[in-house]
């Protein structure tokens, strides 16, 4: 009974060996490099949007810690604010972040920095700063207080694919009301 089944399969191995016109091969050496392009560019493209999504996720989770603060931040606060997004973004780049607790005046329809401090490649906040980045901050009430969090991490791809991704550098910003008292401090001590 073993011999009838390997019989044929023995021939038909015999026949594919001795088989000379390569049509296969041909079509593998054509589509084996895209598909292994395509998958490569797959999964960078899902790691990059997988990182952005982490460094947003990071970005509000520090605006939250902040927001619950009821004692004035100091300059360990803030560094253990850069741990934290360390670890939450698992990048290997140097990061940045930078605080300022805004105020909106409704006389003059502005918004003024009342503090700001930066970890990282972040400048200090000015007035100026605030004018150009007035779209993106929320509608507040006259002298109503905002944290407004910025962070920036770099990314590299783990499969660089030309022309599709690049090493970039996420930048996000979050802003939370304080939520137990009505003014969040900087203590330089």
């Amino acid at each position: 009974m073993l011999t009838r089944v390997l019989s044929p399969l023995r021939r038909s191995a015999s026949r594919f060996l001795r088989d000379e016109e390569g049509n296969l091969s041909v079509e593998a050496l054509i589509w084996t490099p895209l598909i292994v392009t395509i998958l490569g560019a797959t999964f960078s493209l899902y790691d990059a949007f997988r990182y952005k999504a982490l460094n947003t996720k990071a970005a509000f989770t520090i605006s939250d810690a902040i927001s619950r603060e009821t004692d004035p931040l100091d300059a360990q606060y803030l560094d253990g604010m850069v741990d934290v997004l360390e670890f939450l973004t698992r990048s290997e780049g140097p990061y940045s972040i930078r605080v300022t607790l805004v105020r909106y005046n409704d006389d003059d329809d502005a918004y003024e920095t009342i503090w700001t401090q930066t970890r990282g490649d972040f400048d200090a906040m000015t007035n100026v700063d605030l004018e150009e980045m007035r779209s993106g901050l929320p509608t507040l009430l006259h002298n109503e207080r905002v944290i407004v969090v910025e962070t920036a991490t770099e990314y590299a791809p783990p499969i660089p694919v030309p022309g599709l991704n690049t090493e970039e550098l996420f930048y996000n910003m979050a802003f939370t009301r304080p939520r137990f008292a009505p003014n969040l401090g900087w203590s330089e001590g």
